[in-house]
């Protein structure tokens, strides 16, 4: 009988762990729209491509298409709510503008004044720009890791948070859970989120997966309202120009 309750015991801690998403869970995106998926997980900080409580497919909805293939579209996952806008597709790549290619809020609540502004900022209707000027990611159904090791992630989430429970409990095994990759620039740097009690943050990694203290942690003022934030962040980091170690 002892063996038996042990033994329940220990699933329903496996069960709690799984629901809580305190270990990376692999769900693949069998949905319609794997190029909208795409953009979704590389723009949003915290995204991890499912629903975390119930392992379930985010909800992807396309709104309306302009004249040279641009789609409005939006995406909800768990608090994750928000219209987006991609540029374009190749059989690759879906490619959109960086920072204010989205805005956040719960879809019935977002004027459609921002909509409107969301547009307008993303050249909604005109002939589409030199991709150069795009955000560029590949097609994929699976949020990835990212490029910086699991120990490194974890050594780094306990320098930034010393003192916090949350920091403590973070391992190899929960990292990728607990600190989710939102992207990498064209030279390597990669930049995750890390959700706490005591706040909201992102952390930016250097090419050769180096970490400043000082000036590579960010803590967001507003969830719901990052973008230039974010945009100033990266860019006082380096990003997207040429890397000399």
């Amino acid at each position: 009988m002892r063996r038996y309750a042990k033994v329940k015991f220990i699933l329903l801690l496996n069960c709690t762990l799984l629901l809580t998403g305190c270990f990376r869970r692999d769900v693949t995106y069998d949905g319609d729209y794997p190029e909208l998926f795409s953009v979704a997980i590389h723009s949003l900080l915290g995204a991890r491509g499912y629903e975390v409580g119930h392992l379930s497919l985010p909800d992807i909805r396309v709104i309306s298409e302009d004249n040279h293939g641009r789609v409005l579209f939006s995406y909800r996952e768990d608090t994750i709510s928000s219209h987006l806008i991609i540029q374009k597709v190749d059989s690759d790549y879906a490619y959109f503008y960086p920072h204010y290619n989205f805005i956040l809020g719960r879809i019935q609540d977002v004027p459609e004044r921002d909509i409107e502004a969301l547009k307008e900022m993303n050249n909604w209707n005109q002939p589409v720009s030199d991709r150069s000027e795009f955000e560029r990611v590949p097609i994929v159904r699976l949020k990835e890791e990212g490029p910086i090791p699991r120990e490194i992630l974890v050594e780094v989430c306990h320098e930034i948070f010393p003192d916090n429970p949350d920091s403590v409990r973070t391992s190899t095994q929960n990292v990728s859970g607990r600190m989710p990759f939102l992207r990498v620039d064209r030279y390597g740097r990669s930049v995750y989120f890390r959700s706490l009690s005591l706040g909201t943050f992102a952390v930016i990694f250097q090419p050769d997966h180096s970490f400043d203290l000082e000036t590579g942690v960010l803590e967001i003022t507003d969830i719901n309202n990052y973008q230039t934030e974010l945009r100033l962040f990266m860019e006082a980091n380096g990003w997207n120009e040429p890397w000399d170690e």
